[in-house]
């Protein structure tokens, strides 16, 4: 609560009742418009949208977003969907900037999140992993799954699905690579991968299995190893395991995901508080 929005160390008390999404938007232009061409830039955004806010009011859309979806009629829905337009013109915004400005034949747009979606009111808000089980901060696949792009000319083969597997720890060597820089000349203790061939070319990812958590103090923990993964313990004392249908859904040209006939039993079938649990990972 309260008011705490700084520009470096000085508080911009004078952007009171602005939008933050526009308002680090901007400020992303303003950086891309004065750089020195002569010098690589590397520009890590990182947009409040589409986190909960205050209890109080946890979702808050501009009405010229969420007018943008006249055919969404749950409200909380309607405003996620205003928080994601936003977000989405951010990203228009600053490809349009990176182009004026000479810059986008030689650069990398990666565009990613940090975990699957609160969903069905979860932390206030309404996202979906659909058809994905399990919500944010949950060790299935609805709460470890992320969505992502990579936009660029320099991909050398573009307007593709990627299936690899893809860690958060590869991010490190595979910018590093991007930059010119020699990955063998990192630690040797890395967890990370340089997986811009995967990304590039399709080529598989380097990456076989993925540690999601060891958790000593709640006991739970999760190790995916191929397409399958191992899940021990539960989250939120199970109450948060199940799948959530969003409370709407508009068609849109993306990525499937199809994870098979769901087992008539398969809320019962397994109870990680007491056995492991083996989750399949489909695309």
């Amino acid at each position: 609560m309260g008011y705490d929005l700084r520009d470096n160390v000085n508080v911009t008390y004078y952007m009171n009742g602005s939008y933050t999404t526009e308002v680090f938007t901007t400020k992303a232009e303003q950086i891309i418009k004065k750089h020195n061409k002569q010098n690589p830039l590397f520009l890590y955004l990182a947009h409040l949208a589409v986190h909960s806010g205050n209890p109080s009011n946890p979702l808050e859309a501009p009405e010229k977003y969420m007018s943008r979806f006249p055919h969404i009629q749950d409200k909380n829905r309607k405003t996620f969907a205003g928080m994601v337009s936003a977000l989405d013109e951010s990203v228009g915004n600053l490809t349009k900037v990176l182009k004026d400005s000479g810059m986008y034949n030689n650069t990398i747009i990666i565009f990613t999140t940090d975990n699957g979606g609160p969903a069905a009111g979860f932390n206030n808000n309404h996202a979906s992993n659909w058809p994905l089980r399990g919500i944010k901060a949950t060790l299935w696949e609805g709460g470890v799954r992320g969505d992502g792009f990579v936009h660029s000319p320099l991909l050398e083969k573009p307007g593709r699905v990627s299936t690899d597997m893809i860690h958060v720890c590869d991010w490190l060597p595979t910018i590093y690579h991007i930059a010119g820089g020699n990955v063998s000349s990192l630690p040797t203790n890395l967890d990370g991968f340089n997986v811009w061939d995967t990304l590039s070319r399709g080529s598989v990812s380097p990456r076989t299995e993925i540690l999601h958590n060891i958790d000593p103090i709640l006991q739970i923990a999760a190790l995916r190893v191929g397409k399958y993964k191992i899940i021990m313990g539960e989250c939120y004392r199970g109450n948060w395991d199940g799948w959530y249908k969003p409370e709407q859904v508009a068609k849109v040209n993306a990525a499937v995901v199809y994870c098979g006939e769901k087992p008539a039993n398969a809320s019962t079938n397994c109870k990680p508080a007491k056995n492991p649990c083996f989750e399949k990972s489909m695309v």
